[in-house]
C-alpha cells in the first residue's frame, strides 16, 4: 500500500484547496515573501541531494544532453499548451494563471529528485517516512501558491500520483539492476532540476525545467557507463 504516495499527493491536493479559499485573505507583499523563501527552500533542498552524488561527469553530461534533446523537442512549450488546454476546459476559475509559473510548480511537485527516491524507497522497503515529511513541506507550499493561482494547484495532484505510483511500482523491478551509487547520481540530478526550480521561483534565472527532465532518464544510464569504464 502507498501510503506515503497517498499522503503525498493528498497534501497538495489540501492545500491547494486551502490556499484557494484562504488566499483572499492573504495580501499580495506576503504572497510574494512566501514564494521568494519557497524558492530559497527549494535552493537549499536541491543542494542537499546534489551533495549525494557520486560522479558528477556522468550527470553533467545527463543534464547538457538531456536539456539539449528537450529543447529540440519543445517539450516545455507543449507542456505549457497542453496545460492551458486542460485548464480551459475545466469549470473552475483559472483564467489568471501563468503558465511559466504553474509549469514550474508542476515540474517541483512531479519531479523533485527527492520525491521520487522517496517513492522508490518505500516502493523497495516499504519506508513511507521519505514522503511523509515531504509532504508536510509540499502541503505548505500548496498553500502558498494556491493562493495566487487557486485550484489549479490542487489538480497537480493527479499527475504527481501518477510519477509517484510509477516509481513505487517499479521499484521492485528496478532497485535490484542499481547501486548506491547510481541510486545517489539520480537523486542529484533531481537535486539540481530541484535548485533550477527554486531559482525559477525566486524570478532570479527562468530556467525551462521541462526541457531538462529528460536528464533524469539519462542520467542512469550514463553513470553505469562511467562505473564501467572507470
Amino acid at each position: 500500500m502507498p501510503i506515503g504516495v497517498l499522503c503525498e499527493c493528498g497534501g497538495v491536493f489540501l492545500g491547494g484547496l486551502i490556499g484557494t479559499v484562504c488566499g483572499k485573505y492573504i495580501d499580495d507583499e506576503t504572497k510574494d515573501l512566501l514564494t521568494a523563501i519557497f524558492g530559497l527552500a527549494a535552493i537549499g533542498n536541491g543542494i542537499m541531494s546534489l551533495i549525494k552524488c557520486s560522479a558528477m561527469p556522468p550527470m553533467t553530461l545527463a543534464l547538457i544532453i538531456g536539456t539539449l534533446l528537450g529543447h529540440l523537442l519543445r517539450m516545455e512549450q507543449g507542456v505549457k499548451t497542453g496545460l492551458r488546454t486542460l485548464l480551459d476546459k475545466l469549470p473552475i476559475p483559472t483564467g489568471k494563471v501563468d503558465m511559466d509559473e504553474y509549469v514550474t510548480i508542476v515540474a517541483i511537485f512531479c519531479a523533485s529528485g527527492f520525491g521520487i527516491y522517496g517513492a522508490l524507497m518505500e516502493g523497495m522497503s516499504g519506508d513511507s517516512s521519505i514522503l511523509l515529511s515531504k509532504s508536510i513541506m509540499d502541503f505548505f507550499t500548496a498553500v502558498i501558491f494556491a493562493g495566487t493561482m487557486g485550484a489549479a494547484v490542487s489538480l497537480i495532484a493527479a499527475p504527481q500520483f501518477a510519477v509517484f505510483f510509477f516509481f513505487f511500482w517499479v521499484a521492485g523491478r528496478i532497485i535490484p539492476l542499481t547501486t548506491p551509487e547510481l541510486l545517489n547520481d539520480f537523486m542529484a540530478c533531481g537535486g539540481i532540476l530541484t535548485i533550477a526550480a527554486g531559482l525559477r521561483v525566486s524570478k532570479i534565472k527562468d530556467i525551462p525545467l521541462i526541457n531538462m527532465l529528460p536528464a533524469l532518464v539519462l542520467v542512469m544510464p550514463f553513470s553505469w557507463v562511467w562505473g564501467m569504464i572507470f
